[in-house]
């Protein structure tokens, strides 16, 4: 919005119309510079000169108006910018979440499918048949290996725990599958992990879909593993915090009853 000049402008007009006709006026009332009138010719001018202070005055007045009026525009034209500013921020800031939640989500992803990769190159051979298995159907041979260990009682077993026998059982089985499940157990981790130090809001639905691609025997060997030495003290805190173990078949335990309580009730019936 811009000011109206035309106050100032008949403001101008008139003073410089007084101006010019005030000594045909004084000259009027001074007639023929008669001396006597001298006094009233001095107090003539006394007149003009208040008149002049007035406009000035007025002059003035109508500065401030206009300064205010200015001052105003300026008030208004901040408020405008701060709000776009406010605006930008504010987009530049969901545009960054986007940015953040995309980029995760291409690692996460990209994580998974190098995992999926890892379980489709596992094989193993039985030389006696010569079976070949491959992929997760080699989970079940790991598992029957693994409960064929356990039945191989050892002295010390008839004085341990159950957690104890757990991990020692694990722990003598583990070098029969380290090359094969090693690189398998790592890789599993690290995906947990990494959904875990994430910013993202429901990192429970990212760990559902690892969950999701777990058979019943990764899970059985993920039950075993995080017993053990080797992820007792850094996966197991994740398989119970997300309830990783929840589609476990816990029918399928060597010793169901007692070895479920080995581990948290949360690691099997957290709310997703």
């Amino acid at each position: 919005e811009k000011a109206s000049w035309w106050p100032f402008v008949l403001i101008v007009f008139a003073v410089f119309v007084l101006w010019i006709g005030s000594p045909f006026l004084i000259e009027r009332i001074v007639v023929g510079w008669d001396f006597q009138k001298l006094g009233v010719f001095g107090d003539s001018f006394g007149a003009v000169n208040a008149l002049f202070s007035g406009l000035a005055f007025t002059g003035l007045f109508y500065a401030i108006l206009l300064q205010r009026r200015e001052l105003k525009l300026q008030r208004e034209e901040l408020r405008q910018t701060r709000t776009e500013l406010r605006g930008q921020k504010e987009q530049a800031i969901a545009q960054n979440a986007t940015l953040a939640q995309q980029t995760f989500d291409n690692t996460f992803f990209q994580l998974l499918r190098l995992h999926n990769d890892i379980v489709n190159s596992i094989d193993l051979f039985n030389e006696t048949t010569g079976k070949e298995t491959r992929g997760r159907d080699c989970f079940r041979v790991f598992y029957s290996r693994f409960n064929g260990r356990w039945n191989q009682n050892l002295p010390e077993d008839q004085f341990s725990t159950e957690l104890d026998r757990v991990a020692r059982t694990y722990k003598n089985f583990y070098p029969q599958i380290e090359a094969e499940l090693g690189h398998y157990f790592r890789s599993l981790f690290n995906i947990v992990k990494f959904i875990d130090a994430s910013t993202i809001k429901n990192k429970r639905l990212y760990t559902n879909l690892v969950r999701a691609q777990l058979s019943s025997y990764e899970l059985l060997m993920l039950f075993y593993n995080c017993l053990s030495d080797l992820g007792s003290e850094k996966f197991r805190p994740f398989v119970e915090e997300y309830a990783l173990l929840k589609m476990v078949p816990l029918k399928l335990l060597i010793n169901a009853p007692v070895q479920k309580d080995l581990y948290s009730e949360r690691a099997y019936s957290r709310a997703t």
